[in-house]
């Protein structure tokens, strides 16, 4: 069957974090630093309406906890770990900073190799908010007779300023606002990028290099271009842009910057992902679905109430931004082509003849309703069926049913969810519907006293 498909582009939508689920943001870039090591730097924030505040002396303060570690894969060897504490007041109007966050910068020097490095961030002042990141990189030695360009750091600020003691970001000669949540939009429209050259009066076959800044979509469709000339006469250069993003759609994109020497046909570059949200601004290069795509579907034969009962089975995996177009859809074929649109997304095997993706998550729907439903609610809609359907079969599980002094409850156990989670379930009314009453796992409900709801008194 021939498609029809114009441009195929993945729709993008962040989703604002619920208050009660803690977010640490964090990202990094590489320098050179000397001829056996290079600098990391690890760009951090923390929400701050996420950050329990508290009251010190006359003012209102929120206060974070980083503990990084760093060790170098090669050995084995813990290079870092080390702890930090970061205080902030709210009535703080530091110029450039963003009012909603914490942010800052940690520098490191490290020899060249192989690295992971482990991020978590707390709340100072409230020990269950926390949050891990990981990453793995190397520190390589860059051409000693060949120009390179660093890591792309990307900003939320970039100024010059005369002090360098006046700012902690400062560096060469422009205070530099780290922006590690890479996210761009209404309230940020302007992407700033830092990044170094080096060597770039080595082998000199043109006089100039050709640098160009590219902005690309996650289907390689072109949104920026800029290119500038740069003079080689000195060793290196330091390289800050602004890029207006205010009427670029909303999507997953990459920025780019190449240095070239076209004489000696030698190309540098790095590349940084990053994150638009544009609400407003309609993508006219949307995916275009044929009616015959469609058509073909099992959504093709559905009325209006089967195709309300399909969104409704979604809801678990579905985006709010895609919750809230449904709503907006009055017309069934438009309906239609939502679903369609929506489980193509999901095929992680576009070219086999079956979704996948598709037909284990309808299985784990036929069988949380065959195990949990109930006289009063189908099996899919309870919260048992809701944590099977999203994590599927528990490592395992244990049913308190005939307890003399407590409620029927179970504890089901996923060992490779984050290291090991619980979720605990119990029949708090009489009806076999058991309701979540904790769970270890982030952004789940989670209430350490959970065993006072199921003591009969």
């Amino acid at each position: 069957m021939n498609k029809t498909i114009l441009i195929l582009i993945v729709l993008f939508s962040l989703i604002v974090f619920a208050q009660n689920k803690f977010k640490l943001e964090a990202d990094y870039s590489r320098f050179i630093y000397d001829d056996t090591t290079g600098y990391l730097e690890i760009y951090y924030s923390f929400y701050k309406e996420q950050l329990k505040p508290i009251q010190k002396d006359s003012d209102t303060v929120v206060s974070g906890l980083l503990n990084i570690k760093i060790i170098n894969i090669d050995n084995n060897f813990i290079v870092v770990n080390k702890n930090w504490k970061f205080e902030e007041s709210l009535n703080t109007n530091s110029p450039g900073r963003s009012q909603n966050s914490l942010v800052g910068v940690l520098g490191f020097r490290l020899k060249f190799g192989n690295y992971m490095c482990t991020i978590i961030g707390k709340d100072n002042n409230d020990s269950l908010k926390a949050d891990t990141i990981n990453y793995t990189f190397d520190i390589s030695e860059y051409p000693s007779n060949n120009f390179s360009i660093s890591d792309i750091q990307l900003a939320s600020s970039i100024q010059q300023v005369n002090d360098p003691i006046s700012s902690d970001f400062y560096k060469n000669p422009y205070e530099v606002i780290p922006n590690p949540s890479l996210f761009y939009g209404e309230n940020v429209p302007n992407i700033f990028l830092y990044a170094e050259l080096y060597n770039i009066d080595k082998e000199i076959h043109s006089k100039t290099l050709k640098l160009e800044y590219i902005l690309l979509s996650s289907t390689n469709e072109q949104h920026y271009r800029k290119v500038k000339i740069l003079p080689r006469h000195r060793n290196s250069a330091v390289e800050v842009a602004a890029i207006n993003i205010s009427k670029i759609p909303s999507g997953r994109y990459t920025l780019m910057i190449t240095a070239s020497d076209s004489a000696k046909n030698q190309i540098a570059s790095s590349s940084k992902r990053l994150f638009i949200y544009n609400p407003s601004i309609i993508d006219t290069s949307i995916l275009i679905i044929s009616d015959v795509d469609v058509m073909s579907s099992e959504f093709s034969l559905m009325n209006l109430d089967e195709l309300n009962e399909n969104a409704d089975y979604i809801k678990y995996i579905a985006k709010t931004e895609d919750i809230n177009r449904w709503k907006n859809l009055t017309d069934e074929n438009a309906k239609r082509a939502f679903l369609f649109k929506f489980w193509e997304s999901k095929d992680p095997d576009p070219l086999s003849p079956q979704n996948e993706a598709k037909y284990e998550y309808f299985k784990r729907i036929n069988t949380a309703n065959e195990r949990y439903g109930h006289i009063q609610k189908k099996g899919w809609k309870t919260d048992r069926g809701r944590i099977y359907i999203l994590y599927g079969e528990p490592s395992e599980i244990e049913r308190y049913c005939y307890e003399t002094d407590t409620r029927p409850y179970e504890i089901w156990k996923y060992n490779d969810l984050e290291g090991g989670v619980i979720f605990v379930f119990a029949d708090l009314v009489g009806y076999k519907d058991y309701s979540l009453i904790h769970s270890t796992l982030r952004g789940e409900l989670r209430d350490d006293n959970w065993t006072r709801k199921i003591y009969v008194r």
